[in-house]
Formats: structure tokens, C-alpha cells, sequence
């Protein structure tokens, strides 16, 4: 967890010591601690980014962990729900964003959806009144595979499609499936073809909608 406030960094290892998380919390007050702790630890996880760092100003902790870290999903913690601002950080790469004025049961449903591989985003975009989250499940091969066939996706194109919204590049998931860069432009451009979406950002609010309305029911973000 990186956060310049040792008192939200307690109070958020406690609330995971409570609720019996089963994860290991390391600390960092600033951007260097984090990249410190990253190069020590080979085995971290996740990383939860507060962007109001000492020695990193807005988006730069976001943009140089994904580009320094890549394989490490980054969840975003934020005391600013601006749609702006969310949309920002999931077309930079965040796997999900989680505002500091959710509850403590919020909270830890949230940690719990984005631990276990799903995206987080926070209920007030979808424009309506929730106290639970707005949840994407990565694993959408086999939560929803049926029905991403039925509109004209491959099983590979799926799998495609899982990578991106977890924030990978282009890049990594051809890494990660071993395909050709090129061969993964072209599985995301019919991904996004098929979602009516232009990009990773609209991607993620569409089958955010999705899962949260338990229907189809895509929607494109505006940006």
C-alpha cells in the first residue's frame, strides 16, 4: 500500500487483520518506498496507489509503476471520485479504483473483488444509488464465455480480452500468450469491434455494466 498517511495505512492493516484478508500488507509513504519494496519483494501482488504522494504528483506514480512494473496490477486509492479522474486511471492502467469515502464494508468488498482478479469501480458512474461494488470479474472466460461467443468472439479472443481489461499491454499479453504483438492488436480490435467500444477504458465500463445489471447491456463511456 502506498500512501504518504501512516494513519490511513494502519487503519487499512487493521481493517484486513479484522476481516482475515490472508495478505500480507507492506507499507510505503512515498513513491521511492514503493519502488524500493517492488525490487525487494519479487512476490507483491497488487499495489494499492494513493496519488497524492510526496515525491509524485498526479498521474506519474501510476504511469511509472505500469511501465516499471508492468506485470503488477495497480489499484488505485483515491479521496476524489471524479469520473474524470477514474477514467484516467483505468485507460493509464489501473485495474480498478477505490474511493477513501467508502465504507469500511465497502472497502473490504472491494479488496476482496480485486484480490481474487476482478476490477473495482466505484457505484456513483453507473449513476445510481449502491453500497456494494460495481464489480467486473476478470474471469469473464468463464463467467460469461457463452454469451462473448455468442456475439462473435473466439475462445482466444476472450482470453484476449481478460488480459486487457486487467490493464496488460499489448505487449505483455502477447508475452503471456505467447501470439504474436501484431496477432493481439488484431484479437483487441474484434474485442472491442464486438463490445461497441473504442478502447481499454470503454471496454471496462461496458462490462462493468455488464455485470452489474446481470444482462448485456453495453454501454460506451464517454470521455
Amino acid at each position: 500500500m502506498v500512501d504518504d498517511h501512516a494513519m490511513v495505512r494502519e487503519g487499512t492493516r487493521m481493517l484486513l487483520e479484522q476481516q482475515d484478508m490472508g495478505c500480507e500488507l507492506l507499507e510505503a509513504g512515498s513513491y521511492a518506498e514503493a519502488a524500493s519494496l517492488l525490487l525487494t519483494h519479487g512476490d507483491i501482488d497488487w499495489v494499492l496507489l494513493d496519488l497524492g504522494l510526496p515525491d509524485s504528483t498526479g498521474m506519474s506514480a501510476l504511469v511509472r509503476l505500469r511501465k516499471e512494473h508492468a506485470t503488477v496490477p495497480v489499484v488505485v486509492l483515491s479521496a476524489s471520485e471524479e469520473r474524470a479522474l477514474v477514467l484516467e486511471c483505468i485507460n493509464r492502467g489501473a485495474m480498478g479504483f477505490i474511493g477513501k469515502s467508502s465504507t469500511g464494508a465497502s472497502l473490504v468488498a472491494a479488496l476482496r473483488l480485486v484480490f481474487s482478479g476482478g476490477v473495482y469501480l466505484p457505484p456513483a458512474l453507473f449513476d445510481r444509488t449502491a453500497s456494494a461494488p460495481a464489480p467486473l470479474e476478470s474471469t469473464i472466460m468463464t463467467a460469461r464465455t457463452e454469451e462473448l461467443l455468442r456475439m462473435g468472439l473466439t475462445p482466444r479472443q476472450v482470453e484476449v480480452l481478460d488480459l486487457l481489461v486487467q490493464g496488460l499491454s499489448n505487449k505483455l499479453i502477447a508475452s503471456r500468450l505467447q501470439l504474436s504483438e501484431a496477432t493481439v492488436k488484431t484479437h483487441v480490435a474484434a474485442s472491442l469491434r464486438a463490445l461497441n467500444v473504442k478502447n481499454r477504458t470503454q471496454a471496462v465500463f461496458a462490462l462493468a455494466k455488464w455485470s452489474q445489471a446481470g444482462e448485456i447491456r453495453w454501454v460506451c463511456a464517454r470521455e
